[in-house]
């Protein structure tokens, strides 16, 4: 399944789809472990509809690095739910904004090459913001298990990009659809009710169908054409379009510290990705 859309244009578009979680997650009426077997079934059947129409079952074929993605991705899943609930959505959206950095740490520490030094700091920098928001989500009475989370996430999410670059499977979607069975069996053992409303069963589809099939397909779709630096700075829109929606549907408004925290993390990375981009150009000019 592809989308007629350039690789900018889809990324961000994958960044507007994914903003919309917080959202989905705040209109429904149900346990969160219930919320992650719905949640998780549709958008495993959602992902296996092209596979399944178009009989290209020879996508359906992993590597260690792509079972390693899945089951990463189902992790992120995991914890990124529950810290929906447990903190704000602002706090959660700029925490996943460190995403870059983390990847970029992440993927040199396993390579084992060295980190220069202007990394390091704007890594410290990160570091800083992260502890902002921590210490005010003691003093503003957020949830502190939720930050947490979702920085557990964020790490998850980091070390399955990795995966999914060291990959050789020919489609993202087996992936989306295994990682979400995982998600929907740990969901299913841990779930004391998984009653489900249904009025709820249209909004917990389309919260499958659009912020994470959608969403993922338009995501790989652009991200395979477009430097990963550049990939990186477009999905950052997702982080004021997440804290938008939580506005704008439940007057949830981020705290001070959301807002230092954030905008010191936000910063950093942004000055890592447009010196990155220029550096990218620098060299492919000098060809």
């Amino acid at each position: 399944m592809t989308f007629d859309w350039s690789p900018k244009q889809s990324v961000l578009l994958s960044a507007a789809l994914f903003s919309t979680a917080g959202l989905f997650v705040g209109v429904l009426d149900m346990n969160v472990w219930a919320i992650l077997f719905w949640r998780s079934l549709f958008a495993a059947v959602f992902a296996s509809i092209p596979i399944v129409a178009q009989r290209h079952f020879a996508v359906v074929r992993f590597d260690r690095a792509g079972l390693l993605a899945t089951v990463l991705s189902a992790g992120a899943t995991l914890a990124f739910i529950p810290a929906l609930r447990l903190t704000s959505v602002a706090n959660v959206a700029v925490i996943h904004g460190s995403l870059p950095l983390v990847t970029l740490v992440l993927s040199r520490a396993i390579a084992s090459e060295r980190i220069d030094r202007r990394t390091a700091a704007l890594c410290l920098v990160v570091a800083l913001g992260a502890i902002v928001i921590f210490a005010g989500s003691v003093s503003e009475q957020s949830s502190i298990r939720g930050d947490g989370l979702a920085l557990v996430m964020t790490v998850f999410m980091a070390l399955m990009t990795i995966a999914i670059r060291r990959s050789k499977v020919a489609s993202i979607l087996p992936i989306v659809a295994f990682s979400n069975v995982i998600a929907m069996l740990v969901a299913w053992a841990m779930a004391p009710n998984l009653a489900i409303n249904p009025e709820d069963v249209v909004i917990v589809a389309s919260f499958a169908l659009f912020q994470i099939t959608f969403g993922m397909i338009l995501y790989a779709q652009g991200a395979r054409l477009l430097l990963p630096a550049e990939t990186a700075l477009l999905s950052l829109c997702e982080v004021p379009l997440s804290a938008f929606w939580a506005w704008l549907a439940f007057d949830q408004k981020p705290g001070v510290s959301t807002y230092l925290g954030g905008g010191v993390i936000l910063v950093a990375v942004l000055f890592h990705l447009t010196t990155s981009m220029a550096q990218s150009a620098q060299k492919e000019g000098e060809k």
